[in-house]
């Protein structure tokens, strides 16, 4: 584990984050960046020149009152002035620019390039990794604190380079004083360095370990906000039961942490006391030189100013280094999600799809077990849709029909077989390509809440045919309902926004059917298009597809066995196996389970 780490390997971790997250905020803003830590150097150098500039004050005004000389010496003036212009500049350089101005911009930078380059390695990943837990896990962590620990890494570090700055002059000016006096003291913050990080390994660890138990009340605190889950819980009076979930949890958590602080606080009060206790005896070995008039009060009072300077930004440059090597292991994580593998490899020399004509697809000999898996989903599967043909897969749920229409999405590659596109391996196809002939519905369709001319035209990258926008609602029957929305297509949809709309399951399924209607790919894959869509809008869809769709290849995965009647083949999956194909009429004369089922739906409608 991450906190079980060697200090050597610690560091060169720290390193290698360090160069990663410079790199990502120089791509991101190089003139903020660079703005950003020149001016944090520069405040660093503020509180030497202000207690260099007291030392001379103070020596020049004790020369004057030993001289009796009641006029000002003109440089006690300039002196003075000096010290109000540095802290005044530092007013606006530090503090103005660097903390509440380019803080902000640098931090909002680095937010949406972090934010942007994850939901682009999300959108990238295998579809076998969100079905993976330790992958879910690894995304939950990063997703919940990406915004704010991955960029504390470069914002802490600007404080640790300050606090090394002025930490380094101090140093230095310290050294005629005596050799050994700036080594004493920085010696002497290394425990509370050593508590810090061992701190903020914990803390992570309690993280990591407790991910999932974190995700569960991510998801109950999703769940208690859920209209649906509000309504079902309203009637069932089963709310409390969820919130005790979530409040057991919680309770949890505390404990984890609780029990970390309470190990920490009772340790973290020694270094600062032996620290404080060791700038005392120093500065008191010195004070018999300023009485006998060996060392002058600026001298002593320079002194003074630069052991608290030192002992403060030791103690606070631990606390920052502590801070980053906390805020490090969420790094890891996040640049442990962006270097993920992909999992379906890409082919050497892949193969372009050039025309739009609907392929032949072939199944050969197709077997397939979930990855960590040794049951097969799907055994020695194989049949053909020929080109511009449409196919139903019908069986019982889990018999591996949505496996299928995976496999042919290519989310996973068979395990043994092969899928054949126009005779050429699903593998060795360019799948940006093969994308482009495609178009999905599945049962658990997405539900865009923006305007409904956004719904339907979403998978759309040319410019919106509003002619072909309006017939495709017409066909999916979407057009009825949209009509009468006070917007019509410019609609917004979902309560999330102002003056949005919600729409039934029908409504939003039927606007989802017309998004496939306006794409009209070569080959369209329709996973339970008509699940929340009554009996009479589902025949007059089927009807629309059956005239629109005749020459392009239609694969209906169906429960229903009514909408599958009319393809040109249909074929039975029972425990991944093919066990029947054919049309309608023939499987109903053999009276096999497509007869039985059939049989069995009919008679529910009699």
């Amino acid at each position: 584990m991450s906190n079980h780490k060697t200090p050597v390997k610690t560091l060169k971790e720290i390193a290698r984050n360090t160069r990663r997250m410079f790199a990502l905020a120089w791509q991101t803003d190089a003139r903020i960046t660079f703005l950003y830590y020149l001016s944090s150097s520069v405040g660093a150098m503020v509180p030497l020149a202000i207690a260099w500039i007291l030392k001379i004050l103070i020596d020049a005004l004790q020369t004057t009152q030993q001289l009796h000389n009641p006029s000002i010496p003109i440089i006690v003036v300039i002196v003075l002035a000096a010290r109000y212009l540095i802290t005044f500049a530092d007013g606006i350089i530090y503090y103005g620019f660097n903390q509440s101005y380019l803080d902000y911009l640098f931090r909002y930078k680095l937010q949406n390039e972090i934010s942007g380059r994850f939901h682009k390695k999300i959108a990238d990943l295998d579809i076998a990794y969100f079905e993976d837990p330790r992958a879910q896990d690894l995304i939950a962590k990063t997703r919940e604190t990406m915004l704010w620990r991955v960029p504390d890494f470069m914002r802490v570090f600007s404080y640790l380079a300050y606090n090394l700055i002025a930490m380094a002059a101090a140093f230095v000016v310290l050294l005629p004083y005596g050799i050994w006096i700036p080594f004493v003291v920085t010696i002497l913050t290394m425990p509370r360095l050593f508590l810090q990080a061992k701190y903020g390994a914990i803390q992570w660890f309690i993280y990591g370990s407790g991910a999932p138990q974190v995700k569960k009340l991510w998801y109950l605190t999703y769940m208690l906000q859920e209209p649906v889950t509000v309504r079902e819980t309203r009637i069932s009076q089963s709310a409390g039961k969820l919130i005790k979930k979530l409040k057991d949890i919680q309770e949890h958590l505390y404990n984890l942490n609780k029990k970390t602080l309470d190990r920490y606080i009772r340790s973290l009060t020694i270094p600062p006391i032996v620290q404080a206790v060791a700038i005392f005896t120093i500065a008191w070995h010195f004070l018999p030189s300023v009485a006998a008039g060996q060392m002058s009060i600026g001298d002593f009072t320079l002194l003074i100013a630069m052991l608290e300077q030192l002992g403060g930004r030791a103690a606070s440059a631990s606390s920052h280094f502590a801070q980053i090597y906390e805020d490090n292991l969420y790094a890891n994580d996040y640049f442990e999600l962006l270097s993920l593998p992909p999992l379906i490899p890409a082919p050497k020399n892949p193969v372009i799809l050039d025309s739009q004509e609907p392929p032949t697809i072939e199944f050969k000999n197709v077997s397939f077990s979930y990855p960590g898996t040794n049951k097969k989903v799907l055994d020695n599967v194989s049949f053909v849709i020929p080109s511009g043909t449409s196919l139903a897969i019908v069986g019982h749920n889990g018999a591996g029909k949505t496996t299928i229409t995976k496999l042919l999405c290519r989310f996973y590659d068979a395990s043994e077989g092969a899928i054949l596109i126009n005779g050429i391996d699903l593998r060795e196809l360019d799948l940006k390509s093969w994308y482009s002939h495609m178009g999905t519905l599945m049962q658990e369709f997405v539900k865009y809440h923006f305007s409904v001319r956004d719904n339907i035209t979403m998978n759309s990258s040319g410019l919106i045919d509003e002619e072909a926008m309006r017939q495709a609602a017409k066909k999916s029957g979407a057009a009825e309902f949209i009509e009468k929305l006070d917007n019509g297509y410019d609609q917004i949809l979902g309560k999330e926004f102002e003056d949005g709309v919600e729409l039934s399951g029908g409504q939003w399924q039927k606007l989802a059917i017309a998004r496939a209607f306006y794409d009209a790919p070569p080959v369209l894959i329709l996973d339970e298009p008509t699940s929340a869509i009554d009996a009479a809008a589902e025949y007059e869809i089927f009807q629309n597809l059956e005239q629109h769709y005749k020459n392009r290849t239609l694969i209906l995965v169906s429960h229903r066995f009514s909408t599958v009647r009319n393809a040109d083949k249909i074929i039975v999956i029972e425990d991944g196996k093919l066990v029947e194909n054919g049309t309608h009429q023939l499987l109903m004369e053999q009276k096999g389970s497509y007869s039985t089922l059939f049989s069995i739906q009919a008679k529910g409608y009699q």
